[in-house]
């Protein structure tokens, strides 16, 4: 019996000179299931099966599949693909609509930075728990192999009878369970707390058991109750004029400054996170090989 043949992918294509492989190439190369490619003095740009475009940075290496790409080191973005996604250090980032588009950074330091282009891009941490919402203009930092306690600051909000907070740094919705939670409702609080296997309430992303509580200000905004859905609430609600998130806090003198969830540390990232990947913009000529 001859070995299958490996699954064809699509297409690489660069201004200079990249390797797929182990193999050095110029101007264009064709990719496969599993192909590795690593970027030199020139970003690439990967043109998949599906529509799916990728654009990789100089000095970047990745491992391509069907259904997403293994970012070792450097930066990639992705351009098209809602059914795509990009893994970093056991991390998943996925675009929330067909529109999102999603830059990701492995540093030297280990830490992986996300930021967001336009629309809506989720992070994941292996158990495909939810551990950062990003949204445009904003970027978030996350550093795998932090405790598994959870650490959370926002406005509790009441839902009937739920108690949800939307975390200032990652954007991922809390649903608070625990005693004397009533208490806490309108006020900006500090939540140290463990994760709970159990399906959370809409628009909750998942549910933590309180241990601790730290009250930083009161007097919040109906934040999370005034919205109309999950689209009203997680990252964007951190920049929504009056609202309990980072703005609030910060004219208190409070800031929130980072989270950890899953197992992650979350931190605010700078603006640099979400610079364009800048590659060639013709399409490269249809190759059988390399």
């Amino acid at each position: 019996m001859l070995p299958a043949a490996p699954r064809y992918l699509g297409m690489i294509s660069s201004d200079g000179s990249l390797w797929v492989d182990s193999a050095g190439v110029s101007s264009h190369a064709t990719l496969f299931e599993g192909s590795i490619v690593q970027t030199e003095d020139t970003p690439a740009r990967l043109q998949l099966a599906g529509g799916v475009r990728v654009l990789m940075d100089r000095a970047s290496r990745a491992q391509v599949f069907q259904d997403r790409l293994l970012l070792e080191k450097g930066r990639t973005q992705l351009d098209v693909g809602s059914s795509f996604r990009i893994e970093a250090r056991t991390l998943q980032v996925t675009p929330a609509a067909a529109g999102s588009r999603a830059v990701v950074t492995v540093r030297d330091s280990g830490a992986i930075e996300v930021g967001s282009l336009s629309g809506e891009v989720q992070v994941r941490n292996p158990s495909a728990v939810m551990v950062a919402r990003v949204t445009p203009a904003h970027a978030v930092e996350l550093r795998p192999g932090a405790s598994s306690a959870s650490l959370v600051t926002g406005c509790v909000s009441q839902l009937g009878k739920v108690f949800v907070l939307a975390d200032d740094t990652s954007g991922v919705i809390i649903e608070l369970r625990g005693e004397k939670l009533e208490a806490t409702s309108g006020k900006r609080m500090q939540i140290t707390g463990e994760a709970m296997h159990a399906p959370p309430t809409a628009p909750a992303d998942q549910v933590i058991h309180v241990r601790e509580l730290k009250v930083f200000a009161t007097g919040c905004n109906a934040g999370i109750a005034a919205s109309t859905g999950a689209a009203a609430t997680g990252s964007r609600a951190r920049t929504a004029p009056g609202g309990g998130g980072a703005a609030s806090g910060a004219s208190t003198g409070i800031s929130a400054a980072h989270a950890v969830l899953g197992g992650i540390a979350v931190a605010s990232s700078t603006a640099a996170a979400t610079q364009i990947v800048r590659t060639l913009a013709h399409k490269p000529p249809i190759s059988p090989g390399r």
